[in-house]
């Protein structure tokens, strides 16, 4: 359903260009800053398991298993789960599921968006830590769940779609419940071309979002985490993607921090609504010359007469030479309030597409 990725118009965030004067058109030097005295929130050490994020080849060998429908307080662990024709992991209405240091994939086939890596619904406290997720319409997807979902140190390749699936993770109504979410220190690759001796970009379609928290407020004493991440790539076919899309459909209380995002569609982040919404110490390089579409580098803009206010953009550094060929870092639609703008380097020339490589010394 199109109401699973939010409303038809909630896509105007491939909107039309905004070029901003304060970053001179069209680039070049080291950039414009917004500096201040305010500083970035502190920030804590990723919260998931220690152990190295895995990758294809080190995943490889694990005993090949079919289908699992996860019941409460079970263990996955250590082995190759696949399925022809739907998810590969199935966790509904149970709470305390760990899936752990396994491959999971081929899930279904392309062009079938109900073919999920791990599929969630109506279930919380479920913990997804240190997988290789790959060919499958969305490599987790929460619905109806409560707080917290943890996935932390997973690498993932050939997310395929089609909408409203694409995205390594979205949350979809997921609310309440005990402790934060936590999206920390993942690998989302979808930039075409072999690595760890598998082809990566094997999809028709391709991610949309790699990270999507659609009508899902995180908890006010306990915010939902998105730090560390590693987001390359986008769609080969749609206009209107995102390496992070906040306040989607409503939400809030979401810190994203040193997420690294380099040639995605569209938009390297948005703060679509909501309300508290933090994009702190966190880096973007997009060019035209990666992608199909390239747009703006971070927004904030109300979609679809969505609440939104109370939300600061600090610290970052942007490289974004659009479509049109001039720097696009950064773009406030107006109607989200004041928002906390400070610190900031747009048009960073020093930016090149490999930060991607540079593993955070929080996930090793």
């Amino acid at each position: 359903m199109e109401a699973d990725r939010g409303p038809a118009t909630g896509w105007a965030w491939a909107a039309p260009f905004v070029v901003l004067a304060a970053c001179g058109g069209g680039g070049g030097g080291g950039g414009t800053s917004l500096s201040s005295s305010e500083p970035s929130p502190s920030i804590s050490p990723a919260p998931g398991t220690s152990g190295a994020i895995p990758n294809p080849q080190t995943i490889a060998g694990k005993p090949r298993v079919g289908q699992i429908r996860a019941s409460a307080g079970q263990v996955i662990e250590n082995v190759h789960v696949s399925n022809p024709s739907g998810p590969c992991i199935v966790v509904t209405g149970v709470s305390d599921v760990t899936i752990r240091d396994s491959e999971i994939g081929p899930c279904g086939s392309d062009g079938d968006p109900n073919t999920q890596g791990i599929d969630i619904h109506d279930a919380s406290n479920v913990r997804i830590l240190r997988n290789v997720i790959h060919d499958v319409s969305t490599a987790v997807y929460a619905v109806g769940s409560a707080h917290p979902i943890i996935m932390d140190r997973n690498y993932v390749y050939n997310v395929r779609g089609p909408l409203p699936r694409g995205q390594m993770i979205q949350l979809n109504g997921v609310s309440g419940g005990t402790a934060g979410s936590k999206v920390t220190c993942n690998v989302s690759d979808a930039m075409p071309g072999v690595r760890y001796g598998v082809l990566h970009g094997d999809t028709a379609a391709g991610i949309e979002d790699h990270i999507n928290l659609f009508s899902s407020p995180g908890l006010p004493d306990d915010r939902t985490e998105i730090a560390y991440n590693r987001l390359r790539g986008g769609s080969k076919v749609s206009t209107s993607g995102s390496g992070i899309m906040m306040g989607d459909g409503g939400g809030g209380h979401v810190d994203a921090h040193h997420n690294t995002i380099v040639g995605v569609v569209n938009a390297g982040a948005g703060i679509a609504g909501g309300s508290n919404i933090s994009f702190n110490d966190n880096r973007i390089h997009l060019s035209r010359d990666d992608v199909v579409y390239v747009n703006v580098g971070v927004y904030v803009w109300g979609q679809a007469g969505a609440a939104c206010s109370g939300h600061s953009v600090l610290n970052n550094r942007v490289w974004t030479m659009n479509s049109l060929g001039a720097q696009n870092p950064f773009w406030d639609g107006g109607n989200c309030g004041a928002v906390a703008l400070s610190g900031n380097v747009f048009g960073d020339a020093s930016l090149t597409p490999s930060i991607f490589d540079e593993v955070p010394s929080a996930c090793r």
